[in-house]
């Protein structure tokens, strides 16, 4: 049985704390799918609008992806 774990985050700046926890929820499954939340999620919950536009944030979080092959 494959067991696929699920994330969500902002991932604005991404940082080693990101990193971390991306790793440390990669370990707890055999596959780890991440949702990167959209600029206008992020000012509707969080009210602030991230730095770092979504479609880079995606691109940073896709590269852990790639590199965990």
């Amino acid at each position: 049985m494959i067991v696929i774990g699920y994330t969500a985050g902002v991932f604005d700046l991404f940082h080693i704390g990101h990193l971390t926890f991306l790793e440390e929820a990669s370990k707890h499954c055999d596959k780890l799918v991440v949702g990167v939340t959209t600029d206008e999620l992020s000012l509707r919950y969080k009210n602030k609008t991230p730095v770092i536009p979504y479609s880079e944030r995606a691109a940073i979080v896709g590269s852990f992806a790639s590199s965990t092959k």
